[in-house]
């Protein structure tokens, strides 16, 4: 999950002088919170047509996209360790320099060893991975087993919300996530799970098992059965898996209404959710989430997950949030 604060950032339009090219650019100078240069930031401008142009900043933080043709773009900028920048409809004419300053934030965080920028570091980023071919069971499916780092949100996707969940989303991002079922020591909910520390997954033929750090443990049957009547889990639903191929297709239902997906977003217990796992090679595994709630959206979404095997040797700690938790009286939001 990724947070989002207020951003300062400066905007404006420098015409053209000379000759009357049809191509435009946007040009600026990025910084860290501090003030200091954030050298070797990444920076990207996508249109409306869906075209996109790259750059990186500089060792004095500046960066310049060029030959972008007129039109209204999305401008993101990616520094690790600090949030995602995002500003959305910036207009280029022909001919023109577009500037655009920014001093990106670091996340809400206390700031202290174990919740710093290395922390959102290692919890957002890629990691090295070992190389190899595809580890398989003795039936020759893949097998997902081993520790990996927390997941990561590769791609948001674009929920088309119903009212009431788009009102909803938005205060929980006004109110900085002070409800975030973590934080009060409930359960995060499948989507959310093993996004901050390192999980294990075992497999055998007929059931394959997630093991969190600090949530419910979660199981996905491969024996064929079906779906009860009644999930007796109902804060990570009742999972069946199927195989396509190398892909293992799990179908999850039977949840309560109490956690939340990405950025925030509510559901209803209405909720039916298929994921697609791809372990690509021996150190990379790619999830794909789809959510149809027609409770909430107006038609089924989908966004991706990915992660990284970690190092040999690696061991799944314990978190247990109900031990002398000091965090609720100061989550106030705004």
């Amino acid at each position: 999950m990724r947070f989002y604060a207020n951003t300062a950032f400066f905007l404006f339009s420098v015409p053209a002088v000379f000759g009357q090219s049809t191509l435009a650019s946007i040009s600026g100078s990025l910084t860290d919170p501090d003030g200091a240069p954030a050298s070797g930031a990444e920076i990207k401008a996508k249109n409306d047509g869906g075209a996109e142009f790259q750059a990186k900043a500089s060792v004095t933080g500046s960066y310049s996209l060029t030959g972008l043709p007129a039109g209204t773009y999305s401008i993101e900028a990616h520094y690790p360790g600090l949030q995602l920048f995002e500003k959305k409809n910036v207009v280029v004419q022909a001919g023109e320099t577009v500037r655009l300053d920014a001093r990106l934030s670091d996340y809400e965080s206390l700031g202290s060893l174990g919740e710093d920028r290395q922390f959102f570091r290692d919890a957002y980023e890629p990691h090295e991975a070992p190389t190899g071919p595809i580890p398989r069971t003795p039936d020759g499916k893949p097998d997902f087993s081993g520790v990996w780092w927390g997941v990561r949100t590769v791609d948001r996707g674009k929920p088309e919300f119903l009212p009431w969940a788009e009102e909803l989303t938005k205060k929980r991002i006004e109110d900085n996530f002070k409800d975030l079922p973590g934080s009060r020591c409930l359960p995060d909910g499948i989507t959310e799970e093993g996004t901050f520390t390192e999980f294990r997954i075992m497999q055998n033929q007929t059931v394959l098992a997630f093991l969190y750090e600090g949530d419910l443990p979660r199981q996905i049957y491969l024996d064929g059965r079906k779906h009860p009547e009644e999930s007796l889990s109902p804060f990570v639903g009742h999972s069946v898996g199927t195989w396509d191929g190398d892909a293992l297709v799990v179908d999850t239902v039977g949840f309560n209404d109490k956690t939340w997906l990405v950025e925030g977003r509510p559901h209803t217990d209405k909720m039916h959710v298929v994921e697609r796992y791809r372990r690509k090679d021996l150190g990379h595994l790619e999830i794909e989430i789809t959510i149809d709630d027609l409770g909430a959206y107006k038609k089924p979404w989908t966004f991706h997950q990915a992660t990284e095997l970690a190092p040999a040797g690696d061991e799944v700690g314990q978190y247990v949030c109900t031990e002398n938790n000091r965090d609720v009286e100061h989550l106030v939001g705004k």
